[in-house]
């Protein structure tokens, strides 16, 4: 990258070739005030607020969206200037509510509040506007006070260039212009506009505008406990920041420093699990066909006695230990170790697909331990991307805004390979649908076209032509292209499958030592950490082999259970509601709500939500992350891992864990990389 020699404000700075005046000014510590920038859009140059002087150009240009230059020298303040920029924000005062600001919830983080306090404004008379002055809540999700609303265009641009859904528009002349959503020539409420809710317009909206349902009173910004997060939704793993007040959580967001990319979805910035009516607070025993709460320890007691009667009795192969796939790796290692270590049974599942298992595996022999393969920020920038299979905008709602980016901004082409046949797009696409029981022959198909061969003896009853099997070898060539596997592919993906899908990203140059160009997508949420952590059936920590000796998987556990064979279960996590257990002689499940468990589970254990639990997760891209608590439940509530922990003690082993620090050296002595 060329590197621009220039000047600001008299200091000398180098900057690389493309970088904004803005920036390159900031990256030297020199400060430009903006209001309608935002680090994580395309500038807009819409309020004129980061105006500067350029030598030998007549009047000052906005720096946001203006390149620097060879030679370029730039003030970034003059008498002139700061008039401008005051002149500017009188304007933006005079039709903002500012007499609201000492009851408003972004007093303090206001960043027009805080322009005006820096520039020192005189506050303007209020312009009468024909803008609604009640606040709009159509939806759970958003609420609108357009009377707050300083036009600076930034919902717009998140909206069309984030998820893609135009949902705002400007309507109205002068004062009276408003951001609205928009639909068919008419106003609408969001959801009619096409709103996903995904909260990205909430979350760079400069003032009160746009905020959550709730956050009015939930406290001034400054007043909230962080805690930095992951979002266990999706295997995506997107890293998140919680915000709450006391017991209560009161708005999930991005962290401020991060990818421009890095966005959440309408399950990540919403998805929050609250008190209900039928939350667990305390172990409940199934007496006859009621719940009684009963003591904690009773609790712990009366399930190590219950698993280790039925292991004793009937067999290792009698008992078995079950997970949602949202416990965090500490938990997946200490439940695996309860199982194998002390209840001494191999069927453990807890969270992954056996087929998603087989093609991590096989991904980890070609690039080695630790490698970390695409994000939504990378996959941005890729020239093609493949995706394989279909549902991706269900499942894993922002790499599905990663794909869209790519092909709307980037101009990438994207691959479809058994992908959603009526999903229409305003981007170059080739779709190959192979028809029923094709798909691994068109595969090998493209591998044979990235390899110089003719892709037609390959794949011969694929039903997918030759020259298209070409055309997708070609783009995944390209050295900055990528592979998104979506769950559905490994619902009914065999071995043969699995082979076919390495091979070809091997053969693409997407897989290679040290190197991943691929991203397996789980329907289970820390599938990568269940794996590595040794919550598969068919591996221990760190992908070791069991010789022979692997267990039951989830569906072949449940299936046991219906025929009696196994006879104890205990689960952790919720998605079994609908499990068919009632064979069981004794089921013990750790989960946030009786609806969550299955039907006349023996015992039930209170669990943690995401939102409160301490521990790490591993995200698809193999980054493992840091979930700290936000707010707790205002109860007593007991850690996941300290349970488990509480049951091998009540099974007669001695494990001394006093930390999660004290479990996570343990398991990096197991795991390599």
């Amino acid at each position: 990258m060329k590197t621009v020699n220039l000047q600001i404000d008299g200091k000398k700075i180098f900057a690389e070739e493309g970088t904004t005046i803005l920036e390159a000014a900031r990256q030297n510590g020199i400060d430009i005030p903006t209001l309608c920038y935002h680090p994580r859009l395309a500038p807009l140059g819409h309020c004129r607020v980061c105006i500067v002087d350029i030598e030998g150009i007549e009047k000052p240009i906005t720096s946001c969206d203006n390149p620097v230059a060879e030679g370029m020298v730039v003030t970034t303040s003059t008498p002139e200037i700061q008039e401008m920029r005051n002149q500017i924000l009188v304007l933006s005062l005079s039709t903002h509510p500012y007499k609201d600001c000492l009851t408003c919830e972004r007093t303090g983080t206001c960043e027009l509040q805080e322009k005006a306090y820096n520039f020192q404004v005189e506050l303007p008379e209020q312009l009468e506007r024909e803008v609604p002055v009640e606040k709009s809540a159509d939806n759970p999700y958003i609420v609108r006070d357009e009377d707050k609303c300083i036009l600076c265009g930034r919902c717009v641009q998140v909206c069309r260039s984030g998820p893609g859904c135009f949902v705002y528009d400007l309507i109205g002349n002068g004062v009276n212009t408003r951001v609205v959503p928009y639909h068919d020539g008419k106003e609408v409420s969001l959801e009619e506009a096409g709103c996903i809710f995904c909260g990205q317009c909430v979350d760079v909206c400069p003032v009160a505008a746009l905020s959550e349902t709730g956050r009015a009173a939930g406290g001034r910004e400054w007043e909230l406990t962080r805690a930095p997060g992951v979002c266990v939704e999706c295997s995506l793993g997107c890293v998140l920041e919680r915000q709450a007040s006391g017991d209560e959580l009161i708005k999930v967001t991005v962290p401020t420093e991060g990818d421009k990319v890095s966005w959440l979805c309408k399950k990540g910035k919403f998805g929050v699990h609250e008190l209900d009516p039928e939350t667990i607070l305390a172990p409940l025993l199934l007496q006859g066909k009621e719940y009684a709460e009963i003591d904690y320890d009773q609790a712990v007691k009366q399930a190590a006695t219950s698993m280790l009667d039925i292991k004793n009795s009937s067999g290792p192969g009698a008992v078995a230990v079950l997970a949602s796939g949202k416990q965090s790796n500490e938990e997946t290692y200490l439940l695996q170790k309860l199982a194998r270590s002390v209840l001494g049974t191999a069927n453990v599942d807890l969270g992954v697909e056996n087929s998603w298992v087989q093609a991590f595996q096989g991904m980890q022999k070609v690039t080695g331990p630790g490698v970390c393969g695409p994000t939504p920020a990378s996959m941005q920038k890729c020239e093609a991307i493949m995706v394989i299979g279909s549902g991706l905008e269900e499942s894993h709602p922002v790499a599905a805004m990663a794909v869209q980016q790519a092909g709307r901004f980037g101009d990438a082409v994207i691959v479809r390979l058994a992908g959603d046949k009526e999903q229409k797009s305003a981007w170059e696409e080739i779709n190959i649908e192979p028809k029923a029981g094709g798909e691994t022959a068109a595969l090998e198909g493209i591998t044979a076209a990235l390899k110089g061969d003719d892709p037609a003896k390959s794949a011969g009853d694929a039903g997918v032509p030759a020259d298209q099997l070409k055309e997708a070898a070609e783009q995944l060539s390209k050295m900055r292209s990528c592979i998104v596997v979506s769950p559905s592919f490994f619902e009914s993906a065999d071995t043969k499958q699995i082979d076919a899908l390495l091979k070809m990203a091997e053969a693409g140059g997407k897989l290679a030592n040290g190197r991943s160009e691929l991203l397996l997508l789980s329907r289970f949420s820390n599938a990568t950490g269940t794996v590595l952590l040794g919550g598969s059936p068919v591996f221990g920590p760190g992908l070791a082999a069991l010789n022979g000796k692997a267990g039951l998987n989830r569906e072949a556990i449940l299936t046991a259970a219906e025929e009696g064979k196994v006879k104890g279960v205990l689960i952790v996590g919720e998605g079994f509601a609908d499990s068919k257990l009632k064979g069981l002689e004794f089921l013990a499940v750790s989960c946030l709500n009786r609806e969550y468990a299955p039907k006349d589970a023996n015992l039930l254990f209170p669990a943690q939500a995401a939102v409160r639990k301490r521990g790490t997760f591993t995200n698809s891209a193999g980054q493992t992350c840091l979930n700290e608590s936000a707010a707790s439940n205002g109860y007593s509530e007991r850690e996941g891992w300290k349970l488990i922990c509480d049951l091998a003690e009540a099974m007669g082993e001695k494990w001394n864990y006093t930390s999660l620090e004290d479990i996570r050296e343990e398991m990096l002595s197991l795991i390599p990389g």
